[in-house]
């Protein structure tokens, strides 16, 4: 009997060091997204999306940039990226560098997270301990967390072509002459979100995307009546255990509803995994990392139709 049970810790040990393994891998996947009625394009129409989110890049993980770097030659009708480019201030340069040579044909735009603007870190073990953990019993971590220097980050982005959306709207024309309009809310997991501010500039007739990057309050973002809302934050739980599924999400987000393609807050929401973890817990359990391509078509009615 003791020989069984040190045998099954001995293989359960292997499978979850192989699984942790496992999740360094990052996912490429690719979802197709009919359009709504409202958006006005031909039918059959395609638009291609880069989704990119929670990189947490530091000048130590700079692996985590790999995955994009094999994308450069790609193209896309827009690179949208949902926050947490950065864990701290190393990570700037590099990350802003790499998605800079994303190539889009519309733009590439992005918003921030709550870990561009601070740098969560722990001087001992309890601080440490309250940070990884401050999602589950609600511990105040800001303030033994520094200030990440966005102004800089801000700067980074724009000169690689990246366009920051605080609170903002960003519009254009397809080529085949129809609108589009980005909407991006600044972070709300740290209650920097104005979404109001944007109401008035929805165009009925135009692409809707929002990004946001916490599945937070999102009935304010009902009145845009988006063909999507973009986000991350979960990291699709992180650290997942079998049949229970998440720890926390650490947003409105359930469980069952912490990663994909869902429907919270009477919007179509896509909450992206993530690509890296955060310098407190760097290991995933069960959540593999993801970039995601996700195709907005609108279906052509005569293949609808009986």
């Amino acid at each position: 009997m003791r020989k069984m049970i040190t045998r099954t810790i001995a293989l359960a040990s292997v499978l979850i060091l192989l699984e942790i393994f496992r999740n360094r891998v990052v996912k490429y996947r690719k979802v197709e997204l009919p359009a709504k009625e409202s958006w006005d394009a031909p039918e059959g129409y395609r638009l291609s999306v880069l989704h990119v989110s929670d990189i947490h890049l530091t000048a130590k993980n700079l692996r985590l940039l790999e995955p994009l770097e094999k994308l450069g030659d790609r193209l896309w009708d827009f690179v949208l990226v949902t926050g947490d480019l950065i864990d701290d201030d190393s990570g700037i340069e590099p990350v802003c560098e790499v998605i800079g040579r994303l190539k889009a044909r519309y733009g590439k735009f992005s918003v921030l997270g709550n870990h561009d603007y601070l740098c969560y870190q722990g001087r001992n073990p309890v601080e440490w301990f309250k940070v990884v953990t401050h999602p589950i019993f609600g511990f105040d971590c800001n303030r033994f967390c520094r200030a990440n220097d966005v102004k800089r980050l801000a700067e980074k982005l724009a000169d690689s072509g990246i366009r920051l959306l605080c609170n903002e709207v960003a519009e254009g024309k397809l080529e085949n002459g129809t609108p589009w309009q980005i909407f991006g809310i600044d972070d709300p997991a740290s209650d920097r979100d104005r979404p109001q501010i944007l109401y008035p500039c929805v165009a009925d007739s135009a692409l809707r995307i929002v990004l946001t990057h916490s599945p937070v309050r999102l009935e304010s973002l009902r009145p845009f009546d988006a063909e999507i809302v973009l986000c991350g934050h979960t990291h699709g739980g992180q650290i997942r255990l079998p049949l229970f599924g998440s720890l926390t999400t650490h947003s409105d987000a359930d469980r069952k509803m912490s990663a994909g393609l869902v429907d919270l807050g009477g919007c179509r929401v896509y909450i992206s995994r993530g690509m890296g973890e955060g310098r407190a817990l760097p290991i995933r359990f069960l959540s593999p990392p993801e970039l995601t391509e996700i195709v907005i078509f609108k279906p052509d009615n005569k293949c609808l139709s009986p």
